[in-house]
């Protein structure tokens, strides 16, 4: 059982964030379902490990999601727990090297970058990994610069495959390599979509989700990223329609598989 937190303990803000890009509108490799389902949307929430109050907002919500933990935040086992015993989906939050000057010289130990070679870059990842617990796939945080590095996305889908891990590129870049990687290296594999919350303002965030929707029906599955915003939070509770319940999917059911 986790240990009780107060509170004043349990929220805690993020130190840094990447700067959100604007969707990404480049086509995707070339995919095979794995499954039969359609029309439908997987919404995961990254950045989750610092606010247990706002998961437990979260966990509560009327429709099914996942959730991605950054290994660095001072609540990763307890959100990994909380969001393992209501049967939701813990993704790895894997921190990596951004092409933002804003936030080179900013990122944790749980960080990786081009300068590592492979042993080193193992370690940090098996180190990432150990502080998540029920971890069955990881996406990106930031990562705009090492996501374009090919060597480093083999050595990070040789290492998914090892831990028979699925792995979502979050497309922090137009120049990301990281799905191709990882649908040639013969994992389990997907892409963002849509931002739900590039932007925090009301009109936005509801532009955002008839994006989704919109995508969801031309492409039958659509990945969605959020963060545990306040605003975003809001939405999710009070703006999204019933009717729209049953378009969400946990991001397993979108999973790809190379040819």
């Amino acid at each position: 059982m986790a240990p009780f937190i107060t509170d004043e303990e349990e929220s805690i803000p993020l130190t840094f964030e990447d700067v959100l890009p604007e969707p990404v509108s480049q086509p995707l490799p070339t995919q095979t379902s794995t499954h039969e389902k359609r029309h439908q949307i997987a919404l995961i929430i990254d950045d989750v490990g610092y606010d247990l109050k706002a998961l437990r907002r979260l966990l509560a919500l009327p429709f099914p999601l996942t959730v991605s933990i950054l290994p660095d935040a001072p609540y990763a086992k307890q959100a990994a727990q909380m969001a393992y015993q209501h049967g939701v989906p813990v993704m790895l939050h894997m921190p990596m090297q951004t092409a933002n000057p804003k936030y080179t010289n900013k990122m944790e130990a749980f960080y990786l970058h081009a300068a590592m070679n492979k042993a080193i870059f193992t370690q940090v990842f098996e180190d990432a990994l150990t502080k998540v617990p029920h971890v069955v796939g990881i996406n990106n945080h930031m990562g705009s610069a090492l996501t374009a590095n090919t060597q480093a996305m083999q050595w990070l889908m040789e290492l998914c495959k090892k831990h028979g891990l699925f792995f979502i590129d979050s497309r922090t870049s137009p120049s990301s390599v990281a799905a191709s990687v990882a649908r040639k290296s013969g994992i389990a594999w997907n892409a963002r979509d849509i931002f739900l919350d590039h932007s925090l303002e009301a009109n936005a965030l509801q532009q955002a989700w008839k994006s989704a929707l919109s995508c969801a029906r031309k492409s039958d599955t659509c990945i969605m990223l959020a963060h545990p915003h306040s605003e975003t939070l809001v939405f999710l509770e009070q703006r999204i329609e019933p009717e729209n319940y049953p378009y969400f999917i946990a991001v397993t059911s979108t999973l790809q598989t190379s040819n």
